[in-house]
């Protein structure tokens, strides 16, 4: 409100401007007895849009009033990643390694067309993928494997502890048999440790790998973060 008198702050909303961004509100937002109307709240944008509605609201929960904007814009939804992985169930290993075995024979190593050793690795990795696709395809992982990507430290032998256990509430739940509910506690409780455990122990390796790297730790850092803020939203929508 006093950007024709003071030069600091002539200097501060023209810096805003010179970045693209400008203010949407021009009108006090907190009142005093004792001070001059002055507008200590601000919104700004680099988005230039008519539809844009901007306001004060009229209410006393503190000395400033409560600002606001609305944008009427649809952002793009990223589609869900899902990863491949191979599938094992019908995977034959002595018939997998005959082929290759035969392609390797069929290779031609010491072909002198060949002399650049990146085209001979290349065109042994073509092959040796071409044959493992047929005997191991790649399919799209279900959603409980997706999980699983985002929590490496869950070994095979913990995600089948776990099965174990689910199996054992379940079986808990179905006969209310004292014994049987003693022994799911001790498991479950045996698990929750191990997983804390395996949990420590892999990022204690991540942060040893790169002690001599200077961004990755603060990069690993915020990665931890966010996702501890992903999983502090998903609770408090599901109370929501």
């Amino acid at each position: 409100m006093k950007y024709q008198i003071d030069t600091h702050i002539t200097d501060y909303v023209n810096s805003s401007l010179s970045l693209g961004c400008i203010s949407l509100l021009n009108k006090p937002t907190r009142f005093s007895s004792t001070h001059q109307l002055s507008l200590l709240d601000h919104i700004y944008t680099n988005i230039i849009d008519d539809n844009t509605t901007t306001g004060i609201a009229l209410y006393d929960i503190s000395d400033h009033l409560p600002i606001f904007a609305n944008f009427n814009f649809h952002p793009k939804c990223d589609k869900k990643y899902r990863p491949k992985i191979r599938c094992l169930k019908n995977f034959n290993l002595p018939s997998f390694l005959e082929d290759l075995n035969t392609a390797l024979f069929d290779l031609d190593f010491h072909n002198q067309n060949n002399s650049d050793i990146n085209i001979t690795c290349n065109n042994f990795i073509l092959m040796f993928n071409n044959i493992l696709d047929q005997y191991s395809p790649r399919r799209f992982a279900s959603r409980k494997e997706t999980r699983s990507f985002h929590k490496p430290w869950l070994t095979k032998g913990l995600l089948t502890s776990i099965s174990k256990k689910n199996a054992l509430y379940k079986k808990m739940l179905s006969t209310n048999n004292p014994s049987i509910a003693a022994n799911y506690k001790f498991y479950r409780n045996k698990i929750t440790h191990l997983k804390e455990s395996l949990k420590q122990n892999y990022y204690r390796s991540k942060f040893e790998n790169c002690r001599n790297d200077v961004k990755k730790p603060g990069k690993l850092l915020m990665k931890l973060f966010l996702q501890k803020q992903k999983k502090q939203n998903r609770c408090r929508n599901l109370q929501y």
